[in-house]
């Protein structure tokens, strides 16, 4: 074993690393068994008295796909025929015709709607010129410019199109609650949605297929936001009832862990000048108390969940860890806690996590807005980046319409010094103080974090300005019961091959074999291990890619068994033979596993849904044998011969 100290350690570090990501994984399977054996009404109270912790372990746990979890597959698509429609000027019967033409060219071709129109254009109006549709002076678009250029234009606010789709649905999504949804794009036009665990199919369609709203609101007074948040709390204080319920729970079980989340710095509050004012910065450090550390007699349930944020100068109800928030909504979706609120006030989430723990989780703020919007996001025709000359820091810059203009003069005028936020859809994307009478139409966001939180709020302003519909084109459920069955096919197909390679493998290479065997279950921890460390999603394709790779596991050990094999028939020692075996085999099969690996990336890069979940468990898979192919069973080996000198046998 001498010289191995390396290579134990790497394996030591490896096992313990994977066993650290799969813990929370066999907690889960533990707990999920543990609770069917309930009854009802035991099950209920377990899950209430655990109800974070559970969260917590099934949020660390290997993530499931749609095909084994159940849930919904709904793939959209983004209207660029209406699109162009509502970009263009001056439009006529050659426009509408080539246009007309052009979707349809797009439902039976593989041809986007942008590059159809234009050449069904072209070919009816040779001498035609785009132009006469399409002008925006910010693109430089003009009067004198080319077909090309007009293609290129269009071709960029479809692309933009799409993207600000896919921010809508995923803040629409996160709304909806939904655990590790996937959205992704799909070729030019098309939105791929998976929804884990959902079945309601009409809520989700609505939720998919709704206009998006974008506004600009007043936030609430501080004053009378505190004096609400006080009566609110006191409302879910524990009576003496609920006092001597857990003063009984609590003699029970006496055990508890405290626990403190350090936390980094957070920026709370933006503001929002016209061009040339200036702004001052509002940056306020915090930190956050983990709301599930345990104390003594009886909790107040919305303190448990949420941290009050008490302020003179921010509207902030609290912050909440994302776990809790749909537990924070439910205690304040009661009619009786809504009475409380100030009139006319509407609570709403920050789209983006206000603070980061430094374990990874996120909390997010529950602020004070007031329901009736002062302003539609109809009225901005344009958004961008821009950055200060003076301090180069980035801003938002806004442009209104005439009506716009008008309405955010008066609105400004009557509320410097107050906050305004930025809605779509119900969340908070921006909350900014106005630090003077806006007149023009033309604003200025600053104080702002980085170009990513400016570039955020822009594609936000965009989304509410376009006119493009997402329709479904078509939607997949995937019921528990199928999802269960599809886990049960899997786990059984995944033992099953296990068992007949472990099997012929003994039967075959003899002591050898079980070596091999050895390597191949520590194989199946590590792929499960690497997929739960990277929050990668188990699929039924996924499961496929493990049953290919016990195939695969075995094969560098093959080609190794065989060639200590020739070794030996040479005349070599045993020891010789296994170092022999093993050097002449390396680039054999460090060529077979490379250029596989490379297969996976493709499939990755290229590849959506599926076709990435197989790729994934594939590339796991590889790195994973070839680590216990060569490294684990050479550590083995080297131990049987060298230490404890014994007869190996290689069939």
């Amino acid at each position: 074993m001498q010289g191995n100290g390396f290579k134990i350690g790497l394996t030591i570090f490896f096992v313990g690393l994977c066993g650290f990501y799969l813990f929370p994984s066999v907690q889960n399977l533990y707990v999920s068994y543990k609770m069917n054996n309930m009854e009802p009404a035991e099950r209920t109270e377990y899950q209430e008295e655990n109800r974070q912790w559970l969260q917590q372990v099934d949020q660390n746990s290997l993530n499931l796909g749609l095909d084994l979890q159940g849930g919904m597959h709904v793939t959209l698509e983004v209207e660029i025929a209406n699109l162009l429609d509502q970009l263009a000027v001056n439009k006529d019967d050659a426009f509408r015709q080539a246009l007309q033409v052009a979707e349809q060219r797009a439902e039976n071709e593989d041809v986007s709607v942008v590059d159809a129109f234009v050449e069904e254009f072209e070919a009816e109006n040779p001498d035609g010129r785009l132009s006469r549709y399409f002008r925006d002076e910010t693109e430089g678009l003009s009067r004198r410019s080319s077909n090309g250029d007009v293609q290129e234009y269009l071709n960029k606010q479809a692309d933009s199109a799409v993207q600000n789709g896919i921010q809508v649905v995923r803040n629409r999504v996160n709304q909806y609650g939904v655990t590790e949804p996937s959205i992704q794009r799909q070729g030019d036009e098309r939105i791929v949605v998976e929804l884990p665990g959902v079945s309601d199919r009409e809520r989700v369609r609505d939720l998919l297929e709704s206009a998006s709203q974008l506004s600009f609101h007043l936030m609430a007074n501080s004053q009378q936001l505190n004096e609400s948040v006080q009566r609110i709390i006191e409302h879910y204080e524990p009576t003496a009832e609920d006092s001597a319920r857990i003063a009984e729970a609590n003699a029970a079980d006496t055990t508890g862990d405290g626990m403190t989340a350090d936390t980094s710095e957070a920026t709370e509050g933006t503001q929002i000048a016209g061009e040339g004012q200036q702004a001052t910065e509002d940056q306020e450090g915090t930190s956050l108390t983990e709301p599930g550390e345990q104390q003594a007699g009886p909790q107040n349930p919305l303190l448990a969940a949420m941290q009050p944020m008490p302020r003179q100068d921010q509207p902030i109800f609290g912050r909440v860890f994302a776990a809790d928030t749909a537990a924070v909504n439910d205690l304040l979706s009661k009619p009786e806690v809504k009475r409380m609120l100030p009139p006319g006030i509407q609570l709403m989430w920050t789209a983006s996590p206000r603070l980061t723990t430094q374990d990874g989780r996120e909390a997010f703020h529950l602020l004070a807005v007031q329901a009736e919007p002062e302003l539609a996001g109809e009225v901005v025709t344009q958004a961008s980046v821009q950055f200060d000359r003076q301090t180069n820091e980035p801003k938002v810059s806004i442009t209104m319409n005439s009506e716009g203009a008008r309405s955010w003069d008066r609105i400004t005028a009557a509320n410097v010094g107050n906050q305004v936020s930025i809605v779509l859809d119900g969340t908070v994307y921006s909350n900014a103080t106005i630090q003077g009478r806006i007149s023009g139409g033309r604003t200025e966001i600053t104080g702002l974090e980085s170009r990513q939180e400016a570039s955020d709020i822009v594609t936000v302003l965009q989304s509410g300005r376009l006119q493009t519909d997402l329709n479904i084109i078509s939607e997949r459920t995937v019921g528990p019961s199928l999802g269960e069955e599809s886990t049960r096919a899997g786990f059984i197909s995944v033992v099953s091959g296990f068992l007949l390679v472990v099997f012929f493998m003994i039967m075959y290479y003899r002591t050898a074999g079980v070596v091999a065997n050895v390597a191949l279950l520590l194989n199946l921890v590590l792929i499960l291990g690497i997929l739960a460390g990277f929050g990668a999603t188990l699929t039924l394709p996924g499961i496929a890619g493990i049953v290919l790779t016990i195939g695969m596991a075995v094969d560098a050990n093959v080609l190794i068994f065989d060639r200590v094999r020739e070794e030996q028939a040479t005349g070599k020692t045993l020891r010789a033979a296994v170092s022999a075996g093993y050097e002449e085999s390396l680039s054999a099969i460090l060529d077979a596993n490379i250029t596989t690996f490379f297969v996976g990336v493709i499939l990755y890069s290229f590849g959506v849904g599926p076709i990435k979940g197989f790729a994934v468990t594939l590339m796991a898979g590889i790195l994973s044998s070839l680590f216990t192919a060569i490294i684990v069973t050479r550590i083995i080996f080297d131990y049987m011969v060298e230490e404890r000198r014994m007869q190996v046998s290689y069939g």
